[in-house]
């Protein structure tokens, strides 16, 4: 259940306004009492995390009533036929003729718990770009490091370390104490991989809270962290040094991942590259952009010579003959997605 007599009264009303957005061009009473529904949905979201102070500062100075209109107003959306399209899309995935009116309010609350969460980084990004960048980081972090997993508890957006026993059951670990322990090892100077790395080590290793913890939660005390470094006037570039890097070092690296997922059918089993040396190319495309961009290294070391490091008996007929090509051109592929993901996301 919601918990708001409001939706419960409505609950029924559900299933044949869900129906009729299905049909298409769904009547104004249908929309109207959809984004009465929905907005009643995100309003309780967001009070709970004013409550249980998972809101920045900042966005708890917006009206909580317009946020949630502002937050969910993109899946009302309709095309020229009058389709609400994102609407349609989600319910057309889903086996209406086997779910529960219940159930059914059930997926439409995740759905717009979901898109409440999204909105909400998407603010934070535009109210303090440094908390957006943490944000986005951490979650650079997970994909790259899969150290981690997102998961959904009770509409909000929590990590837990991957693999182990989430101790669920036991009392959620108070901000300040997290943040103090951390403090214990951290001081600042880290990139945000490395304190997730810090973060999980010390989740798995104590046994007496819950090791899920919010993914803002986390967020907040990163930044405390780098913004208590240094003094107040200098600790924006700093900590924007420390974005750009982190950032860039986590694209690079997730973008050379999943090249060479996309590539290995072709150049192991169709071309007999062996699959250990197809992954010295990447070991050397990585580093050759993470030099390149990061370092702006224009004396880096050749494709050769750090290929060679890697296989000390390699001479030069042999790498022109077997490896050139191939490792240059794989490099281009990366280097040019590399540079398209890093202008769309710094």
């Amino acid at each position: 259940m919601i918990g708001t007599e409001g939706i419960k009264s409505r609950k029924m009303e559900i299933r044949p306004i869900i129906n009729d957005i299905l049909k298409g061009n769904p009547s104004l009473n249908s929309v109207n009492e959809l984004i009465f529904i929905c907005r009643k949905i995100a309003l309780v979201h967001l009070r709970r995390k004013a409550v249980t102070g998972r809101l920045h500062p900042d966005i708890c100075t917006i009206p909580l009533d317009d946020l949630a209109t502002d937050c969910i107003a993109d899946l009302f959306q309709q095309d020229d036929d009058g389709n609400m399209v994102q609407l349609k899309s989600y319910f057309e995935g889903l086996s209406l003729e086997n779910i529960s009116d219940e159930d059914l309010l059930t997926h439409l609350r995740r759905l717009i718990c979901a898109r409440v969460n999204q909105s909400i980084f998407r603010i934070y990004n535009e109210m303090d770009p440094s908390l957006g960048k943490i944000l986005r980081n951490m979650k650079l972090a997970i994909q790259a490091l899969h150290n981690f997993e997102i998961i959904d508890r009770f509409g909000e957006n929590c990590i837990i370390p991957s693999k182990c026993e989430t101790l669920e059951h036991l009392p959620v670990l108070d901000h300040d104490d997290l943040e103090r322990q951390l403090r214990r090892t951290a001081n600042g100077s880290e990139s945000i991989p490395e304190l997730m790395a810090i973060l999980s080590r010390y989740l798995r290793e104590q046994t007496y809270s819950s090791r899920i913890v919010s993914l803002m939660t986390v967020a907040l005390i990163f930044r405390s962290i780098y913004s208590n470094q240094i003094d107040r006037n200098a600790g924006e570039t700093y900590i924007e040094d420390q974005f750009i890097v982190g950032d860039t070092s986590s694209i690079i690296h997730e973008v050379c991942r999943r090249m060479r997922s996309e590539t290995e059918t072709k150049y192991i089993k169709k071309k007999n590259v062996d699959p250990e040396i197809f992954k010295k190319y990447f070991n050397v495309i990585e580093d050759n952009l993470y030099q390149t961009i990061i370092n702006k290294d224009g004396e880096r070391s050749s494709f050769y010579e750090s290929l060679k490091s890697m296989m000390p008996g390699l001479t030069k007929e042999e790498y022109r003959k077997r490896h050139k090509s191939k490792i240059e051109y794989l490099a281009r592929l990366t280097h040019k997605r590399a540079i398209r993901e890093l202008k769309k996301n710094m």
